[in-house]
């Protein structure tokens, strides 16, 4: 995941957010979990800093978006909340392409169910403009 395509999933992700009066942090991390990128938005409450990092890094690391994780230990999976490093909280969203995680992206400053998708819809957007060509 190379530094350019990051800023193109963040400049979604703002918008995307911004549409719907949202204000976020999204974190970009590569197919190893490592920052590429990462923004803020004005006004974004703080904590949302380190929660995106660590949803970005769920994402990858459990190839599968966080809401995922959330929907298993509210159903009843409490192994979820004992997973090393994970953040089982709606936000997270792997990056994948040609069937390959590249990366993920992570974002927070709302409820779970609209990070969950601000993040889905980010990541698609941008897969589906690009052609899936993420580096």
């Amino acid at each position: 995941m190379d530094l350019g395509t990051s800023l193109t999933f963040i400049d979604q992700a703002k918008k995307a957010a911004t549409a719907v009066h949202a204000r976020i942090a999204v974190a970009i991390v590569d197919a190893g979990g490592n920052l590429v990128a990462f923004q803020k938005m004005d006004g974004t409450q703080l904590g949302s800093i380190e929660l995106a990092l660590r949803k970005a890094k769920t994402a990858v690391s459990f190839a599968r978006p966080t809401a995922d994780l959330e929907h298993a230990l509210n159903s009843g999976n409490y192994m979820i909340a004992t997973l090393p490093n994970a953040l089982p909280a709606g936000g997270g969203y792997p990056i994948v392409v040609n069937n390959e995680i590249v990366g993920a992206l992570g974002l927070s400053g709302g409820e779970g169910e609209t990070d969950a998708r601000l993040a889905q819809s980010t990541v698609n957007t941008v897969l589906q403009a690009t052609k899936a060509k993420v580096y």
